[in-house]
């Protein structure tokens, strides 16, 4: 399905939290899990020559952040000329830590070239990732590094207790987000419209027990 003109697209987000007990059942259905770090949620769009436009997740642009020639380099290189859309975590405002801003943590793609990848599997969308936005290092376990402010999630199978128990500090990971990697993609016109394919799992606050 082609998409010709920017509109706001609902990010894919998990709306259910399950317990740490949890975590063994979900690596045994072969799901995998991605490091969630604790950022703002990203729409970013990259326009047909190359800017960025990003929404937040409540369809309004950031308030607290805007783009700049650091943040927009990592998509110069982009092939075609078409629209992209990506998702991802903005660390920035909630982040203490000076060098840990002005990043996108990218963990999928819904748009490329033109193209929206309805009835794509999240296991393709994250190969085509790798393709579009090649890492120049593997960073930590959160994530491979495209540039200082652009990272991508890395998928983890298998052995989630042990991860879980790995992103307990330092503070701006927050939990694990768990995916099923075979499912597809959806009209993204509702919140809810991808939610089902994924849960999170996050360290105990003051706000959550998990």
């Amino acid at each position: 399905m082609r998409f010709n003109e920017y509109r706001y697209l609902w990010p894919p987000r998990p709306e259910k939290a399950v317990p740490p007990s949890l975590l063994q059942h979900y690596a045994d259905k072969g799901w995998l899990a991605q490091v969630k770090l604790n950022g703002t949620c990203s729409v970013l769009g990259i326009t047909p020559d190359r800017k960025i436009k990003a929404m937040s997740r409540h369809k309004e642009p950031h308030k607290l952040w805007s783009p700049n020639a650091a943040t927009e380099r990592a998509f110069q290189n982009l092939p075609g000329d078409g629209w992209y859309i990506f998702i991802g975590e903005l660390l920035h405002s909630k982040v203490a830590d000076p060098k840990l801003r002005n990043i996108h943590y990218i963990h999928d793609v819904l748009v490329a070239d033109g193209e929206h990848l309805v009835g794509t599997t999240y296991a393709s969308r994250l190969a085509l990732l790798s393709e579009l936005l090649p890492s120049t290092d593997e960073g930590a376990i959160s994530h491979t590094v495209v540039d200082a402010n652009t990272w991508i999630a890395k998928p983890h199978y298998g052995n989630f207790d042990q991860l879980f128990q790995q992103t307990s500090r330092p503070k701006e990971m927050e939990g694990l987000v768990m995916k099923d990697p075979q499912a597809t993609l959806k009209f993204c016109v509702k919140e809810d419209s991808n939610s089902s394919w994924q849960v999170k799992c996050r360290h105990p606050s003051k706000s959550y027990s998990f």
